[in-house]
């Protein structure tokens, strides 16, 4: 295993989330990523200006199947 790989895969995912790309809400909504969920619910459930694909996914998904 290279050493890029070992740090990698040393990487909790709560880390990895942390690092990833974060984009403008608006754009997200747009984007295929988000396709799946209905834009005006998500919308006001998105209230930060900036999210991570990932970040936007579980936050959609906790408020629309009953977490909170």
């Amino acid at each position: 295993m290279s050493k890029k790989n070992e740090k990698t895969a040393a990487v909790k995912p709560e880390e990895r989330e942390a690092t990833d790309k974060k984009y403008p809400t608006e754009k997200l909504l747009k984007s295929r990523h988000l396709a799946g969920y209905q834009r005006d619910f998500a919308r006001v459930i998105l209230s930060k200006p900036a999210y991570s694909i990932a970040e936007a996914k579980a936050v959609l998904d906790n408020v629309l199947k009953g977490g909170r």
